[in-house]
This record gives structure tokens, sequence and C-alpha cells, in this order.
């Protein structure tokens, strides 16, 4: 059974497994923020933040290659004849993303102590303990970049079931691990960051081995091919540039309060967008299951369930991201006092939490018609929206951050997510998939969740109006939540259909 599991492909395990993954991996890293937070302090949480940020930005130097790779792969897999092409594939693309790892490690470790001397701005740690946390990390990410090449191979393959049961391992180690580091061995940031480095380590290599043996084999030596990557390099590049100004477009914010701000202050910036920001955990799944079943019914020419799959899929973006992110907006406030039980943490942290969360999930519901722009081998059309919504943010952010400090740069930040909202679907459905632009609006987006904001606003003025205890404040917020969900399925045609269906097996006899 457990062997028949692990080899499963289809989209329901993917999907499942998927969200088991993730999840787990949302779970252990909010869980132990507090923790964090009391052994390391907000500036070593700061210091966590920014250089998340670096990494982000320091990662367009994979040239696309693990999405390529993805695409390729799954592209292959539903070809005949193609073993030894694919083996080929993730020799050459592996080969130079070992090097632009390294590359990447290199130029981290290199602006390490200018980071530590001149752009930060510590008060309690010295520079000297920034600058050797900063090399820690620097090492970490020459081996964070493959865990993510390797990753895209395995979604190719859609071995979802596999990989989320590594992501489960790793999750757990790193998180608990750090706790262990941190209470029994040395509470310090460097002692955290020497975990987060061993953990990258062995991550790399376990998904490194994994990908090989789930590849199908062939006679032939797998050898490094300049032809295959003559072949790819127009999808790559483009996917270099998206990722170049993606990465600016979700990191402008944050690089420009690290300066801005105190270290102190930027580490409850990092908190609140840490916890606006779960929808990306929520919807990632979604992403990495969809995503290779695109490149095959485009692969196969079957344009009708392509169709029927992509709404199928922005249902679910919506379903699932929407009323658990209006749900933080309504009540981060709340949420935030319950949870961390530090009234200073919340004053710093609720307005913006509320902000990101609305932001995120605004781009969250952009992932699947920029799915179906990838898989139709189309990366100009992101790259252009991205350049034009770039010139426009970076200016606006660097005002109103200066101005308006942290939740300046969140609200610059929606702004530009609903400019974005307000464009690109048209442009998509435009191109790939004609008259379905009123469908992807009404149907896929805003009918399911009228009823759901309803039920939000409802409770939001119950909650404002009466001030409960702790126990029942809880118990609304839960009710809430599960009403607000519900709301949502129920207005989602495809998806109701679907779930009314499997409870009918379930309990109709």
């Amino acid at each position: 059974m457990i062997k028949k599991l692990l080899h499963s492909t289809s989209l329901k395990a993917n999907i499942i497994a998927n969200f088991v993954g993730t999840g787990w991996s949302a779970l252990f890293s909010i869980l132990f923020v507090p923790v964090y937070l009391k052994y390391i302090g907000a500036e070593g949480y700061g210091l966590i933040g920014i250089f998340t940020s670096l990494q982000i930005v320091l990662s367009l130097l994979d040239s696309g290659l693990s999405t390529t790779l993805n695409k390729e792969v799954a592209r292959l897999s539903v070809l005949q004849g193609m073993e030894q092409k694919m083996l080929n594939v993730v020799k050459t693309l592996g080969s130079i993303y070992w090097l632009v790892a390294l590359t990447a490690g290199l130029i981290a470790m290199a602006l390490s102590p200018v980071l530590a001397k001149y752009w930060v701005q510590p008060q309690g740690l010295s520079v000297q303990t920034v600058m050797y946390a900063f090399l820690l990390l620097s090492l970490s990410l020459v081996f964070q970049f493959p865990t993510g090449f390797y990753t895209g191979g395995l979604l190719g393959l859609q071995r979802q079931v596999v990989l989320n049961l590594i992501r489960v391992v790793f999750a757990t180690l790193r998180a608990v691990g750090a706790v262990v580091v941190l209470m029994f061995v040395s509470k310090t940031i460097l002692a955290f960051f020497t975990w987060t480095l061993i953990i990258s380590v062995l991550q790399a290599f376990v998904y490194k081995y994994s990908l090989w043996y789930y590849l199908p084999k062939a006679n032939a030596k797998t050898v490094f091919d300049k032809q295959e990557l003559k072949n790819i390099w127009r999808f790559a590049a483009g996917m270099t540039a998206i990722s170049l100004t993606g990465i600016l477009l979700t990191q402008t914010d944050k690089i420009v309060l690290s300066k801005i701000l105190s270290l102190e202050e930027f580490g409850y910036y990092v908190f609140a967008f840490t916890l606006g920001s779960i929808s990306y955990m929520i919807i990632n799944p979604i992403y990495q299951s969809y995503f290779p079943r695109f490149v095959v019914l485009v692969t196969e020419g079957k344009a009708d369930e392509l169709k029927r799959v992509y709404h199928q899929a922005c249902q679910m973006v919506t379903l699932l991201i929407l009323p658990f992110a209006l749900f933080l907006a309504f009540f981060s406030k709340e949420i935030l006092l319950i949870w961390t039980n530090n009234s200073v943490t919340v004053d710093h942290t609720w307005q913006i939490t509320s902000v990101i969360s609305l932001a995120v999930a605004i781009h969250c519901l952009m992932f699947m018609p920029y799915l179906l722009c990838l898989s139709n081998n189309q990366t100009k059309l992101a790259l252009y929206i991205n350049i034009t919504i770039l010139i426009i943010l970076i200016p606006s952010i660097i005002y109103a951050a200066t101005h308006f400090g942290g939740l300046g740069g969140a609200v610059c930040w929606l702004s530009i997510n609903i400019i974005y909202l307000l464009v690109n679907p048209a442009l998509v459905h435009r191109l790939f998939l004609k008259g379905e632009t009123f469908n992807w609006y009404w149907k896929d987006t805003i009918r399911p969740i009228l009823g759901c904001i309803g039920i939000l606003i409802l409770s939001r003025l119950l909650l404002s109006e009466y001030h409960f205890g702790i126990p029942i404040t809880v118990f609304l917020l839960a009710l809430t939540g599960i009403l607000a969900f519900a709301a949502t399925l129920f207005s989602s045609g495809n998806l109701k259909a679907v779930v009314l269906e499997g409870l009918n097996k379930q309990f109709g006899n």
C-alpha cells in the first residue's frame, strides 16, 4: 500500500500530498515563530527576514531552470522514446544549476561584511555577529538552490507524494531541531543559522537522490547535452527575466524597509509579512499539482479538457485562498493577540498583517492564468506586465515607506496587486482561452466569495460591538471561519458538484 502510494502520479493524490507537505511546513514555520522571537529577539528575527529577501533576490541567477525542468520533464514524460533525452536534460540543467548555486553563495558571502556594517541597523547585536550570521546563511544558499531544482524535476514527474514526504521530514527537522538547539545548546542567532546550514546540506542531497531514482532508465550514458540547452534556452531566458522582475515586485518593500526602519521595527514587519503571506503556502500545492497537468494537456492538444481543468483549478484557488485571507484581514488583531499574547507585538503588526493578507491573496489569484501562459510556452506577457508594474512600484514604495513606514509599504504593494488583478486575466484569456474572461472574474472569483464577505462583515460588527473573553472569541472566530469557507464552497459551481458527489458516494449507501 505504501509503495503504491509513493509511486502514485494521479492529480488527486498529488493535490492531497502537496497540501499535506506544504501545510506541515507552514504549520511548523508559523508555530515556532514566537519561540524564535523569545530566544533570538526581534533583531534576530529581522536578520532572518533580511536574508530571506536576499536569497530570493539572488535566486534570479537560477535562470528559471527549475521551472524549465518541471515543464520539460512533464512534456517529455508523455512522449514515446524520450527517456534518454529526459536524463540528458536533468544532467545538463543540473550541472548549470550547481554552478549558479556556487556563484550565488560566493556573491552572498562577499556582500556579508558590507551588509552587516552599512545596511542593517543593529542595536542589541554586534556588527560581527550579524556578519557571521550572513556568512552562515550564504553557505546555506549554495545548497538551497539545488533543492529547488530537484523539486522541479520531481514535480514534472508528478511524484508529489514522495516529494512531500521528504518535505515533511525536513520541515520537522529544521523547526524542531532549531528549537532544541536554542533551548539546550546555545541561545544565539549563530547557533540557529548553523543548524539551518546543516539541514540545507542534507536536504539538497536527499532531493538529488530521489529525483534520479524516479527518472526512467536508459542504456546509454547520461551526458551534458548542448543541443538540449539550445532547444530550451528561450523559455529559460524568459523565466529568468520573469523571475528577476517578479522578485523585485515581491521584495522591493522589504529591501527598502530594511534600510529605512530600525532592525527591530523591520523585525516586526517581517513577522507581519510572514503571517500575512501564508496564502503563498496554500497556493503552492495547487500550483505544483496543476502545472504539469496543464503542460500535458497542452502537449496532447486537449483544449476542452484544459478549459475544464483550468476553471477547476481557478475555483480551487478562490475556495482555499480567499476565505482564509479575508478572514485574516478582518480579524488580524484578535488572531495575533490570541496567538502571541503580546500587546506590543500586536500593536506593531496587526494593520500590516491585514493589508499584506489581502495583497498576497490577490497575487495568488494570478497564479493559474500565469501557469496557462507557461504551459503554452509564453513568457513575454508576464514579463511585460511585471516591467510595467515595476516602473510604478519602485518609486511609489520608496515614497510610501519613507513617509508612512511599514504600513505605507504594505498599502503600496496592495494597490499594485489590485491593478494587476484588473489587467492580467483579460490579456491571458484573450491569448489562450478566448471568451473565458467573464467566467474567470464572475464564476471563478467574485461569485464564490459574496456570501463569505457577508458573513465576515457581520462577525466583524459583532466582535467590534461586544467584548468577549478569549474562549468565546476563539469559538466565534472558528465558527466564522467555517461558515465563510462553507459559503464559498457552495457558491463554487464545479467544486460544489465534485464535493457533493464525493459525499454521496461516501455516505449514500
